[in-house]
């Protein structure tokens, strides 16, 4: 596949939710800030949450992810059916894939005969390969990325130009958590949702598995939750 870029979107709650109405997504739910880890700090977000967003630092987590990847491969890891996973084939789309990946593995949050709701059915099938080419062909949402990425508090950067950040997504699938990377092979289960509360559990895997790893870098945290 051709190089392919596209603007990044902001860790910014008002952006993303600018681009899920793009996508004619429920407004039952929306993104929020997750101002620390901390008990009292989750507590703020509006619960149950059913997405967690993490914006972190690749280059300081690129050996700790590498030697994650090799032990998953060694124990033919396979997540469970009915995860909804695709590839990222277009440079900086990393902030678009976690936000739809979190809206099309909360299946009620995707308005029938809208043309998210079309994409998850055309691709429900399909291989994270296959879903990803076709994510790089959707013009619906290269062009909801394209405004949403203007939109922002800061400057948009050109397209094409490096970020030196990369989004991931946590969600619940068979009573586990997930990690959604689309610039992986496959998705990261970190074991069960802890007493229901996917928020809870997410802040745990990301101060054990990425925190630990990069203790002065710089991260962002944002839930999807009741709006």
């Amino acid at each position: 596949m051709a190089a392919q870029h596209w603007l990044p979107l902001e860790s910014n709650p008002e952006v993303l939710n600018g681009f899920a109405a793009k996508l004619r997504a429920s407004p039952s739910h929306a993104f929020h800030d997750v101002f620390g880890l901390e008990a009292e700090l989750l507590a703020m977000v509006p619960q149950p949450a059913i997405a967690v967003l993490l914006l972190f630092p690749p280059d300081q987590m690129r050996e700790a992810k590498a030697e994650q990847l090799e032990r998953l491969r060694a124990e033919a890891y396979a997540p469970e059916p009915g995860l909804f996973f695709m590839r990222q084939y277009v440079g900086n789309a990393c902030g678009t894939i976690a936000a739809v990946h979190a809206l099309l593995n909360n299946k009620n949050l995707v308005t029938a005969g809208s043309e998210l709701g079309a994409f998850l059915e055309a691709n429900a099938q399909l291989t994270p390969e296959e879903r990803g080419a076709n994510l790089a062909r959707a013009e619906f949402v290269s062009a909801a990325t394209a405004e949403s990425a203007q939109g922002g508090q800061t400057a948009a950067p050109r397209v094409g130009e490096d970020v030196e950040h990369h989004f991931v997504v946590f969600v619940q699938h068979g009573g586990n958590v997930y990690e959604l990377d689309g610039t992986k092979p496959f998705p990261i289960k970190h074991g069960p949702v802890l007493g229901g509360d996917l928020l809870a559990t997410a802040a745990e895997v990301i101060k054990r598995e990425f925190f630990a790893h990069a203790p002065d870098g710089q991260f962002n945290v944002m839930a999807l939750a009741p709006a």
